[in-house]
């Protein structure tokens, strides 16, 4: 995905993308998404393109852990 499609879609969706660019990026710690449950499963729907690949049910599942309200 190009950058300025990435960027639509965040704001699009009011997906906030915090990202650190002086570690490796594969560290899990350092680089989130964060939104609500809805904006999230939005903007993943995009990312991942047309028809019906997308878990939702497993990543509403996988979500649960990291619900901070």
């Amino acid at each position: 995905i190009e950058v300025l499609e990435l960027r639509r879609l965040l704001n699009k969706h009011n997906v906030k993308l915090e990202f650190d660019f002086t570690v490796d990026h594969e560290d899990p710690v350092k680089h989130t998404l964060t939104g609500t449950q809805e904006q999230l499963s939005g903007f993943l729907r995009e990312i991942d393109g047309p028809g019906q690949s997308f878990p939702i049910s497993e990543f509403i599942e996988y979500i649960q852990d990291f619900k901070l309200v």
